[in-house]
C-alpha cells in the first residue's frame, strides 16, 4: 500500500478523495496507515459520510476539474473497470441481476427498473409500469437511442432485446435528479453488461423450458411407462382427474418439399410465440413443425369460448400470413377431451389423425375453407378411419358407387363428383351447375347417367346416407 501511496505523490496527487465502507480491524489499521502518510507528506484528504455517493463527488471534480470531452473519457473508463470487476467476480446467480442493479442505482443516483416483455417487473419496480413514451437521443456520443415518457417524473427507456425473441427494458427515473450526460456514459457501458447477464439468464431458462417440453413430448407421445408419466405429472403440476384436450396446430406449407424444413421450423416458432397471445404460454409446446397446447377444461369457464378463441386465433394467425405472402396454411387439430394425464397421449393422437383427414373431411363437408377439425366431432370418420385394412374398407361401399368409380376410371365422367356436389347441396341441379362450373343441363345428363347406371332412388333416406358413406370411404382408401 505505502509503495502505491509513494508512486501517486511522486506523480503529484492533488489530493485523496475517500469513503470507507467496513469497519473491520485490518480495514482500520490500513486505513490509519492512509492518513499518517497523508499528514507527512501534507496531502489533503476528504472523507465521504455514508449518505453521499463515492460516484456522484467523482462527477462533480470530474466536471469542473476537466473540459466534457476529457470528463467523459475519464470517466468511460472508471465504469468500464467497475463493470469489468463485477463481471470477472461475481459468480451468476439469481441474485447476481439484483446486486448489479443495487450498484448502477448508487452510479446514476437515480432509482433503476427492469421489466420483461410483458411489463412484468423484474427489479424494482413503481407501481405504474404503463409505458407512453416517445424517442429520445442523449445529447453525446452514444451507441443507444433511448425512450422517454414524462409523468411525475421523467422516465429513460432502454430495449434490450435477447436471441432476437425475449425483449426486455430497462427503465431510469429522474427522481433525485436530472441525468447528465456522464450518466448516459454509464448507461452506454451498462447496456452491454446487462447484455451479457440477461443472456445468461435467458440461456438457462431456454435449457429448463427444452427440458420441460422433451418431457411434455414424451409424455404425449406415450414413450412413457405409467410409473413415469406419474412423476412427469407431479413435475409438470398435471392432475390425475381434470378433463384435457390436446390441441395440434400445423403450419402446412403449399409446396410438400418445404415439410420439416429450416423455414417451416422458423415459421412455426413464430406461430408459438403469436398463439401465447391468445393461450396461456406455460400450456404451450413447440416441437420441430408443430405447436401443441394442452386444454384444461377447468380453466376455461364456457367451452364455447376456447372455441370462439381457436376461430379468432385461426383467421387472425392466417390473415397475417396471407399479408405477408407467406406459403403456409394455418391448421389445427382438437384432440377428444380424456380424464387425467395418462389419456393425453389418445388426444394426441386424435389431434393429428383430425388434421391427418382434413382434406377429406373439407371434401364431405363441402367446406372447403376448414381449418379447425375436432376429432370428437368426426362421428361415423372415426369408425373408418380406424380400419386400415383395404379389403375391410370396400366391404363398406355400395356397389352403385364401385360401378360410378369403374365408369369414372374408364371415361373420366366425373360421376361421382356431380353425385357428391349433387347431395351436398340439397339435390339443387342449379347449385351444383354454379359449383362444378358447368350447364344445367349437363348435371341433368349425369345424373341421369347415375340413374341408369345404378338406379339409385333419391327419395330413399336410407339409400343416399348409405351412398355419402361410400364416396367417404373411397376418398379414405385413396389415401391408404
Amino acid at each position: 500500500m505505502i509503495y502505491h501511496l509513494e508512486e501517486l505523490n511522486k506523480n503529484g496527487v492533488s489530493g485523496f478523495v475517500v469513503k470507507r465502507r467496513n469497519d473491520t480491524a485490518h480495514q482500520k489499521e490500513l486505513f490509519e496507515l492512509f492518513i499518517q502518510f497523508c499528514d507527512t507528506h501534507r496531502i489533503p484528504v476528504l472523507e465521504l459520510p455514508k449518505n453521499i455517493s463515492f460516484w456522484a463527488v467523482l462527477k462533480y471534480v470530474l466536471c469542473h476539474a476537466c473540459n466534457l470531452v476529457i470528463a467523459k473519457y475519464i470517466y468511460n473508463k472508471i465504469v468500464q473497470d467497475q463493470i469489468n470487476h463485477f463481471l470477472l467476480h461475481e459468480l451468476y446467480d439469481e441474485q447476481t441481476i439484483e446486486t448489479f442493479f443495487k450498484g448502477l442505482e448508487t452510479i446514476v443516483g437515480n432509482p433503476v427498473s427492469l421489466y420483461d416483455e410483458n411489463f412484468h417487473c423484474i427489479y424494482r419496480c413503481s407501481e405504474n409500469n404503463d409505458f407512453v413514451i416517445e424517442k429520445y437521443i442523449p445529447h453525446t456520443i452514444s451507441g443507444h437511442e433511448y425512450l422517454c415518457q414524462k409523468r411525475k417524473y421523467v422516465e429513460y427507456i432502454q430495449q434490450i432485446n435477447i436471441l432476437n425473441y425475449y425483449n426486455y427494458y430497462l427503465v431510469v427515473t429522474e427522481v433525485n435528479g436530472p441525468l447528465s450526460e456522464l450518466d448516459f456514459v454509464t448507461l452506454d457501458n451498462i447496456i452491454n453488461a446487462l447484455f451479457y447477464l440477461l443472456a445468461q439468464d435467458v440461456t438457462k431458462r431456454e435449457m429448463e423450458i427444452k427440458y420441460h417440453r422433451d418431457l411434455r413430448y414424451r409424455l404425449l407421445n406415450g414413450s412413457m411407462s405409467d410409473s413415469e408419466e406419474d412423476d412427469v405429472a407431479n413435475l409438470l403440476d398435471l392432475s390425475a382427474t381434470d378433463e384435457y384436450r390436446v390441441v395440434t396446430f400445423y403450419l402446412r406449407p403449399e409446396d410438400k418439399k418445404e415439410n420439416f424444413s429450416i423455414t417451416q421450423k422458423n415459421e412455426t416458432k413464430n406461430l408459438e410465440k403469436e398463439i401465447s397471445y391468445y393461450l396461456a404460454k406455460e400450456h404451450i409446446l413447440y416441437n420441430t413443425n408443430r405447436v401443441l397446447y394442452i386444454y384444461n377444461e377447468k380453466e376455461w369457464t364456457i367451452e364455447k369460448d376456447f372455441r370462439r378463441v381457436l376461430k379468432t386465433l385461426q383467421k387472425d394467425i392466417q390473415d397475417s400470413l396471407t399479408r405477408k405472402n407467406k406459403k403456409y396454411e394455418l391448421l389445427i387439430g382438437v384432440g377428444k377431451s380424456v380424464k387425467g394425464y395418462h389419456g393425453l397421449k389418445d388426444s394426441f393422437k386424435d389431434s393429428k389423425v383430425a388434421l391427418e383427414y382434413i382434406d377429406l373431411i373439407r371434401e364431405a363437408t363441402g367446406d372447403r375453407s376448414k381449418a379447425i377439425v375436432d376429432c370428437a366431432k368426426l362421428g361415423f370418420f372415426q369408425i373408418f378411419i380406424n380400419i386400415h385394412d383395404k379389403e375391410e374398407l370396400r366391404q363398406y361401399i355400395p356397389d352403385s358407387v364401385i360401378k360410378l368409380d369403374e365408369q369414372d376410371k374408364k371415361k373420366n365422367s366425373e360421376l361421382i363428383s356431380t353425385l357428391e356436389c349433387y347431395l351436398n347441396n340439397k339435390q339443387s341441379i342449379r347449385k351444383t351447375s354454379e359449383l362444378m362450373n358447368i350447364h344445367t343441363r349437363t348435371v341433368s345428363y349425369r345424373l341421369s347417367k347415375i340413374v341408369d347406371l345404378t338406379d339409385i332412388d333419391f327419395n330413399n333416406i336410407a339409400e343416399i346416407l348409405a351412398v355419402r358413406n361410400g364416396i367417404i370411404i373411397l376418398k379414405i382408401l385413396e389415401q391408404l
